[in-house]
């Protein structure tokens, strides 16, 4: 179970002086009546002037937020590299709680499986991200077991597949893995790891590598699942994909399922573990950029919310027998946008983008990033330090080489955003009517708790360090009768607002990640005047409030 522990004080406002938007929040199951309430003053706030009444319902479709919705997507590289240990993880996922590990991304057809008969086969040239053998399974075993997490294995697809079907060929060429020498992967994997291993993915983003049709995907899944069960035939392991590149659309993924429900010979349950979809919003590849103002906009929110109605349609045509997740994703593509990914903004965003995913009924969302780089050591993918790169996107770094060599990880902006969302307690949503024009400036859900408590989430997208900045009121008009109130505060003290790249001046209710990747302490909670069935809170700029009501 999830539990919100405490609060922190919020970062500066812009001056009491300036004018504050309120925003009433009619959090009701049914019509209620609006009460009076008196507000919790966040930051250097003055009264609001304005107001907005949004209407909250709360309904029997409403999506639950599960205890795992969150993970990482991590490189085939780092895995082969032995990044992934106990000492130097294990600390970073517990204090997350439960999680799901992928294991995959650009180098998934760059590494050399050695198990089987192949475990004493020299690796390729071509293996350029490395060789996996069992001395790596066993410390993926014992993160697990460390941490609580489970683990989903990428498994290569350029050289299985009829090499017309690659589009480039002579880009980064792949070592010749068969499609034996994966099965001979996945058992010595489900051999370690038992049930912690969850699924086989089939490639990554085969529509950027290959010219294979949704059709041939589908046979192709058909195809890996069917060696896998004669290699591993107790393991009832399933594949996850189709895992496109990030488009908006779902399209590739509706070609897929169409093909898989199509085909008499099998159902989609049978073959897949999970739906897989990718998604950036914004890109870094090919020269392409983003800035602070696009990542934190209205645009951004709406886009992602295209992005999960289209996997919501397609999902709904297997009527919910393949959970459907978003299995890589993050700022923006090809290592995220520097000066960007890394700054406080990330944190908001990305606490606002889980819960925007997890409202939306998608089971779940991971979040690609490095495991082994100094903070700002950025290497080209070209280069054979890729595996130890630093992805601008990534959760946490070590300050120097030392550091790295200790095991000493700062968190980076993106993981308080993630520690932030991991306070918001498994529940059903309540869905909060707020307009999309309030978007420029504030994010709100609430989620209901198995015992009756409400937590609402506010989160002030605007920038503390811009003039025109301004605080948000949010009345809120609740379902039931509550006694007590606690808030967490998501908040950054570095003057450079929204475009802070200094991470040691985030802070989750006063407290931070070590870089042993532990706590410093529980979250300090904050009390919130609440007058049965109201309330109200300022959230001043650059700020998040994690807000739960108890009876």
């Amino acid at each position: 179970m999830r539990d919100v522990t405490g609060r922190g004080p919020a970062s500066p406002g812009s001056g009491g002086h300036r004018l504050r938007r309120c925003l009433v929040v009619s959090a009701a199951v049914a019509a209620l009546v609006p009460y009076p309430g008196s507000a919790a003053v966040v930051g250097d706030a003055a009264p609001a002037t304005t107001e907005l009444t949004i209407t909250a319902r709360l309904d029997e479709h409403s999506a639950r937020l599960s205890d795992d919705f969150q993970g990482f997507s991590v490189e085939s590289a780092d895995f082969a590299h032995g990044f992934l240990t106990r000492e130097r993880m294990a600390e970073r996922l517990r204090t997350l709680g439960p999680g799901v590990l992928r294991l995959g991304g650009y180098s998934m057809d760059l590494v050399w499986p050695a198990f089987g008969k192949w475990a004493d086969v020299p690796a390729p040239p071509e293996a350029i991200g490395g060789t996996v053998d069992q001395a790596d399974l066993d410390h993926l075993k014992q993160l697990l077991d460390a941490s609580g997490w489970k683990v989903t294995l990428g498994a290569p697809l350029k050289t299985v597949v009829d090499p017309s079907k690659i589009k480039n060929p002579l880009r980064d060429p792949s070592p010749d893995v068969s499609l034996e020498q994966v099965v001979a992967e996945v058992k010595a994997a489900h051999d370690t790891l038992g049930d912690d291993l969850l699924a086989v993915e089939l490639g990554n983003e085969y529509d950027n590598v290959t010219t294979l049709t949704g059709g041939e995907m589908w046979e192709t899944a058909k195809r890996y699942q069917a060696a896998i069960s004669t290699g591993v035939p107790h393991a009832r392991l399933k594949i996850a994909g189709p895992s496109p590149s990030g488009a908006k659309s779902s399209t590739r993924e509706d070609e897929f399922v169409t093909a898989a429900l199509a085909d008499g010979s099998v159902k989609p349950q049978q073959v897949l573990a999970e739906l897989s979809s990718h998604w950036y919003p914004w890109s870094h590849c090919s020269g392409r950029t983003m800035t602070i103002q696009q990542l934190m906009s209205a645009e951004t929110h709406l886009n992602t919310r295209a992005k999960l109605a289209g996997m919501r349609t397609v999902s709904a045509r297997l009527h919910g027998t393949v959970p459907s997740t978003i299995n890589e994703s993050n700022s923006a593509s090809c290592s995220g946008m520097p000066g960007v990914s890394n700054s406080y903004a990330t944190a908001l965003w990305s606490l606002d983008y889980l819960l925007q995913g997890a409202q939306s009924g998608v089971d779940r969302v991971q979040f690609h990033t490095n495991t082994a780089a100094v903070c700002g050591d950025f290497k080209p993918r070209e280069s054979a330090d890729y595996p130890i790169s630093y992805r601008y996107y990534g959760a946490f770094c070590a300050a120097d080489p030392a550091a790295l060599d200790a095991g000493q990880l700062s968190a980076n902006a993106l993981y308080y955003g993630i520690w932030a969302f991991r306070q918001v307690p498994t529940g059903k949503f309540v869905d909060l009517d707020l307009p999309d024009t309030a978007l420029d400036r504030i994010r709100a859900y609430a989620v209901l708790g198995r015992d009756g408590s409400l937590t609402v989430v506010l989160i002030n997208v605007q920038d503390p360090a811009a003039a025109d900045s301004t605080g948000d009121t949010v009345a809120l008009n609740l379902p039931a009768a509550y006694r007590t109130a606690r808030a967490v505060t998501l908040r950054s003290t570095a003057p450079g607002g929204l475009a802070s790249l200094d991470a040691g001046r985030i802070t989750l209710g006063d407290q931070q990640i070590s870089p042993a990747g532990t706590a410093t302490g529980t979250p300090r909670p904050g009390t919130v005047p609440v007058d049965q069935r109201s309330a109200a809170v300022t959230v001043a700029p650059g700020t998040a409030q994690l807000v739960t009501f108890s009876h």
